[in-house]
């Protein structure tokens, strides 16, 4: 899986925490979106080694499928290294996913706002936001269920690779499975690179509303 990941955005919202409003919903929404950016601290934090770990693992399965059987010994060893490689990345994954999920008592905060808000265009305004961050994170569950599938169907494909029962015929065919699979997460990931995408434009606008509403 070749395509990153946005991050939220949340600089602008860090620097309106620290000005003195009171009391207002901007100052209350900007503290609670501001918990977000901190609590997805470790999820920004894997990305890069995340990254790192699937392009290692990548190189080591191209040269795997470059092996013949009659090379067992080397092939043995590198399939474990690579399978070492997918449990580190799953731990990253896993690690990532605890840090976004952590997010869902920002998103509650957020409605227990709403519930409190009287004036109907802010309280439009914060169902906006609530709605991206909810969308964001349903496509972030998707993600997860379809790279956690890909994970299995890529061991059980290195495993073939040491199985002298598998031939070339079921080890290829796996391989088309994988490659096909890999897509479905492609899209799932470019979804989710959409809802954050939009999560961070609803912030910026509704902020500036709110900001206009309450001078």
């Amino acid at each position: 899986m070749k395509i990153r990941k946005y991050i939220l955005i949340f600089s602008s919202i860090l620097l309106l925490a620290g000005c003195n409003f009171g009391e207002s919903t901007e100052q209350k929404l900007s503290n609670i979106l501001s918990e977000i950016y901190d609590q997805e601290a470790d999820y920004r934090d894997v990305q890069e080694e995340l990254a790192e770990t699937e392009s290692k693992e990548q190189a080591n399965f191209q040269q795997m499928m470059e092996l013949t059987k009659d090379q067992k010994e080397e092939l043995a060893t590198m399939v474990e290294d690579t399978a070492t490689l997918l449990d580190t990345r799953l731990a990253l994954v896993e690690k990532e996913a605890a840090s976004l999920n952590s997010t869902s008592d920002g998103i509650k905060q957020i409605s227990t706002l709403i519930s409190e808000t009287k004036e109907p265009s802010k309280k439009e305004n914060l169902k906006q936001i609530e709605t991206a961050l909810k969308e964001r994170i349903t496509a972030y569950e998707d993600v997860t269920i379809n790279y956690n599938e890909l994970a299995t169907m890529q061991q059980d494909l290195y495993n073939m690779l040491v199985d002298d029962s598998a031939d070339v015929t079921a080890i290829q065919e796996q391989v088309q499975e994988v490659n096909k699979h890999n897509e479905l997460v492609k899209q799932s990931v470019q979804k989710f690179n959409d809802a954050t995408e939009r999560v961070n434009q609803v912030k910026e606008e509704v902020l500036t509303s709110l900001q206009k509403d309450e001078k």
